[in-house]
């Protein structure tokens, strides 16, 4: 009962796994390199039992060479026989009654076989005999491959090995070749072990990966292949190079023509015109070869081919950063896509069948297509966006479409799914729009009244992204998505491919936005969307005012774009938006122009659901911010436009200065703020945030901006219960401890008010089971004086955990645990900010980049701790001299 299951496909990957050989050294055998077998040896060991059990009659000496015990005597008597292995007995194989081939319905094997030999460096002599055949060369054609000097360097075809190691690559194709060959005409059935009957394998098999180096043969057996649906043609010779080893290759270096020569091999770079002419020659050959068979399958046996693809092949692959891969034209793929049927009611469209069904765009039924789930990028070598944007119509046939993941189709590309939820509205309401009248074409009206028959779309989740010669400058293809499904959307996903970063080397200085896109107009209410991103990079994000509001049940928002580096806060006032209730969110990222128009006002509605808040200008190059000076002017306009607010004669007001860091988020974990926000922030906000792990405030600018801390910081006023009328109002002090807090990133002039003793008691209050500290252009303090918190630390963890005499926890008391240190910045160590080997010693400190820990640092090392600064890793001593 197993046997039919597990022998359909004997050669899947799962059954053979590809793992590459381990090579290990034991310390017994004085550093002897020995090799670990990897498991797809596997392969061979099946390939052996199953043509012991289907030879049909003679065997090719190349399969011979391998499985000797599969011989004629004939043949055998020339073959060395030391490479025969344990599984050499032919009777006692055949002696088993269990039917393997008959069950074999899928010959996958695009593996080169001959694995237990490709990586060993003395090669069995019967092989090595084999390849250095005269007739093994001829029959090959090497001399297309041997004589391009360029695939000499790129397959380590160097002395004293020269080309030794690529006439084992022929080798191990020409064996595959035709152990497939064998294997496809073995008898199943009554018939094994080559007596004549049985019915031949080929006959049964609906699915055949075909190497094309051997698809002549295929081709002029074709009508054996009846029951065939699906088509791999492995590709197995190199027909292609790469342009630079073309130019390299096609070069007249003397130097290499004498090597050459040295080695035997005739010298034709006086003729390589005509070389490149004959490599151009069979690659077309062979691929003509590929629409023959597809061709001639179809004539006798039409619509029972379903699918046929032709991978990029790494099999001529000695080293992987040799590899050499070879791909299948485009337009002979598509040719061939073009001779199949239609898909057969397919329930998805991806990047495995999305070719074929773009071959017949009108001819396949798309009335199942749940998902639709494509990397148009990946398919950027044929034209396919002019085919897409050709037949965008498909999309509205797709009534069941749940999941959309595709390019830009351009503007107006869902403008069918905006008119028909306006018809179905004015249906509901009574109207008569001119869909319902019935005014178009007898086809287009067909079309049109799909919603009335089926029901609007159930699109819930749209990934949609820009293509490098598309860029998203327009957002009405998302501005109509998010109308046309506004009931059944959960998740808007536009991603921007570049980013200013990857523009960094070619233009030093900070960009300017490359355009600006708006989006949510014409936005309505969005009652089931839960996830919104927006990465919209090199333009400028500009929100509607009340986009936000129309996503009442969001839970992850994140809005992203990169061109925020110079700007006016008049413009950020200008474009604000209006604040919203957020009350399920847990993930909210901005950044760029959205961070500095959100609304600060929307955040206690946040207060039951937000985990993670990041806040943020864009920077530029080695974290650098941008905070521009806020005049005047600037705050009196914004005063203006709240008195306006004020008395109903502005829809919305600017929010650009509101933040009152006073808000409290019991589930924050995770907080992120940089430029403007961070310079402005207030610690006092951190008693609202017992539950944060992670704090990262960056004001690190290229100009002055320094903020000042103090023991202010360590404590939030604290407001007693109202009194009876007259009798005033008590206030107080609470210290501020966050006890989960591990990871604290302060980068820029952050002033420590008080020196090196002040820093113990800021972390140690606040943070007293830090962990990880990154202290960049900190001011006022020194280098030594964070090593004492690191030495101080080890000395604390030495002893027993106890309670302070009141009763409290440890953790309340004044202590550090930080484990790793970050440091940066001149401030810190003189105009340089860098240690030399002397100031280092003096600090009790030892570059990690020299010698062993045991000879070269002298006392003891403080276990457990990194430190690193400016960039440079050390070792901190205990105890410095």
């Amino acid at each position: 009962m197993a046997i039919r299951h597990l022998y359909a496909n004997p050669f899947q990957l799962p059954f053979h796994t590809s793992d590459e050989d381990e090579y290990c050294t034991d310390d017994d055998d004085e550093g002897e390199e020995r090799v670990i077998r990897g498991p797809s040896e596997s392969i061979d060991t099946l390939a052996r039992m199953l043509l012991t059990r289907s030879v049909p009659g003679s065997v090719p000496e190349v399969v011979a060479v391998v499985f000797p015990e599969l011989a004629t005597p004939s043949v055998a008597s020339s073959v060395n026989t030391t490479t025969a292995t344990p599984n050499n007995n032919n009777n006692n194989n055949n002696s088993n009654s269990l039917d393997y081939m008959s069950h074999i319905r899928h010959l996958n094997l695009c593996t080169p076989v001959a694995y237990t030999w490709q990586h060993e460096i003395q090669v069995p002599p019967a092989t090595l005999a084999y390849i250095q055949r005269e007739d093994f060369l001829e029959e090959w054609e090497t001399d297309n491959l041997v004589m391009m000097p360029a695939c000499q360097r790129r397959l380590g075809l160097d002395p004293p090995d020269g080309p030794l190691p690529l006439y084992h690559q022929y080798f191990r194709v020409q064996l595959l070749r035709e152990v497939n060959w064998m294997l496809v005409n073995g008898r199943a059935g009554e018939g094994r072990g080559g007596d004549g009957g049985g019915k031949i394998l080929g006959q049964q098999l609906q699915s055949l990966a075909i190497p094309v180096s051997d698809l002549e043969r295929y081709v002029e057996s074709v009508e054996k292949f009846e029951s065939l649906e699906h088509v791999q043609f492995c590709l197995d010779e190199i027909l292609s190079y790469t342009q630079e080893d073309i130019e390299e290759g096609l070069g007249d270096d003397q130097m290499e023509s004498s090597y050459y020569r040295a080695q035997g091999i005739p010298d034709e770079t006086d003729d390589n015109a005509r070389l490149l002419r004959r490599m151009n020659a069979r690659k077309m050959a062979a691929m003509q070869s590929l629409v023959q068979f597809v061709e001639e399958h179809g004539r006798l046996f039409p619509g029972q081919l379903k699918t046929v693809t032709c991978p990029e092949s790494n099999i001529w692959e000695p080293q992987s950063w040799m590899s050499l891969p070879q791909v299948c034209p485009a337009e002979i793929l598509f040719r061939i896509l073009e001779l199949l049927p239609a898909l057969r009611r397919p329930c998805v469209l991806d990047d495995g069948n999305w070719m074929q069904f773009l071959a017949h765009p009108t001819g396949t039924y798309l009335g199942d297509v749940k998902e639709i789930d494509v990397d148009m990028e990946s398919h950027s070598w044929l034209d396919t966006y002019g085919k897409l944007v050709e037949n965008r119509g498909f999309l509205q046939k797709c009534r069941g479409l749940r999941k959309l993941n595709l390019g830009s189709l351009g503007k107006e590309a869902y403008k069918w799914a905006v008119e028909e939820k306006k018809a179905l509205l004015e249906n509901n309401y009574g109207g008569n729009s001119d869909i319902a009248k019935g005014t178009q074409g007898r086809s287009e009206l067909q079309d049109q009244h799909l919603y009335l028959r089926h029901g609007l779309v159930p699109l819930e989740k749209v990934y949609f992204s820009s293509l490098n010669d598309v860029p998203l400058k327009d957002m009405d293809e998302v501005n109509d998505i998010a109308y046309a499904f506004s009931e059944t959307l959960t998740t808007i996903n536009v991603n921007m491919p570049c980013s200013m970063s990857d523009m960094s080397d070619i233009n030093p200085e900070p960009p300017v936005p490359l355009w600006t896109i708006r989006l949510g107009a014409g936005w309505v209410d969005l009652p089931n969307l839960r996830d919104l991103y927006i990465d919209a990079r090199v333009a400028r994000l500009v929100l509607e005012p009340e986009l936000l509001s129309h996503c009442p049940n969001l839970v992850n928002l994140n809005l992203y774009d990169d061109v925020t580096y110079e700007y006016q806060p008049s413009e950020a006032i200008q474009t604000g938006c209006l604040p919203a209730q957020l009350r399920k969110v847990e993930s909210m990222t901005l950044l760029g122009w959205t961070a500095l128009t959100f609304h600060p006002a929307t955040l206690p509605s946040m207060s039951e659901s937000l985990e993670v808040l990041s806040v943020q200008i864009a920077s530029w190059n080695d974290e650098l911010c941008i905070i521009p000076a806020v005049t005047d002017n600037d705050y009196d306009h914004a005063l203006d436009q709240e008195k306006e607010q004020d008395q109903g004669q502005l829809q919305y007001g600017p929010g650009y200065y509101r933040w009152t860091w006073d808000w409290e988020l019991p589930l924050l974990t995770n907080l992120e703020l940089n430029s403007k926000f961070a310079y402005e922030f207030k610690f006092q906000m951190l008693a609202g945030c017992p539950l944060l792990k992670s704090l990262y405030l960056n004001i690190h600018t290229d100009t002055e901006h320094t903020r000042y801390i103090d023991r202010s910081v360590l404590y939030t006023q604290l407001t007693a219960p109202a009194l009876a009328p007259g009798a005033g109002v008590g206030v107080g002090e609470k210290r501020i401890v966050l006890h989960k807090l591990r990871n604290l990133t302060m980068l820029g002039a952050w002033e420590m008010v008080g020196g090196d003793a002040f820093v113990e008691e800021f972390l140690g209050s606040l943070f007293p089971n830090l962990d990880h500290l990154v202290a960049r252009h900190w001011k006022g303090v020194t280098i030594s004086g964070f090593l004492s918190i690191l030495r101080n630390k080890s000395e604390e963890e030495s002893s027993p955990a106890s309670s302070s005499p009141s009763g409290e926890p440890e953790q309340e008391r004044n202590h550090n645990r930080v484990r790793k240190m970050d440091l940066a910045g001149q401030e810190m160590h003189g105009d340089e900010g860098r240690l030399d080997m002397e100031s280092a010693q003096a600090l009790g400190l030892v570059f990690k980049g020299y010698g062993d820990e045991e000879d070269v640092i002298e006392g003891e090392v403080l276990r457990g701790v990194e430190f690193s600064y400016e960039y440079s890793k050390f070792y901190v001593i205990k105890s410095p001299r």
